[in-house]
């Protein structure tokens, strides 16, 4: 893991909706729906932080191998940078 920080884009707005996260660009009108793990990273993102600081933050959360957790959190970063939710300031 790199000593990059990651960000939130701040164009998208989200809401809990029964068991799910729902976010909506404000700008393009796009929608994605984020589950647990995406959620609590996107919650993590409240302030520009590196890979493994928010690996550390989820580790409290969840119970998983820090490996595992690791793993979880790069794929879902690159996934979110893809769609633009969050990206390396």
């Amino acid at each position: 893991m790199t000593d990059a920080k990651w960000t939130r884009n701040e164009d998208w707005v989200g809401s809990a909706i029964e068991d799910s996260f729902v976010m909506v660009n404000i700008g393009s009108g796009s929608y994605v729906s984020l589950n647990e793990t995406a959620r609590a990273i996107w919650d993590a993102l409240d302030t520009p932080r590196t890979a493994a600081e928010i690996v550390a933050t989820l580790g409290t959360q969840f119970d998983v191998a820090p490996d595992a957790c690791a793993a979880a959190v790069t794929r879902t970063l690159a996934e979110m940078e893809v769609q633009q939710l969050a990206h390396v300031a």
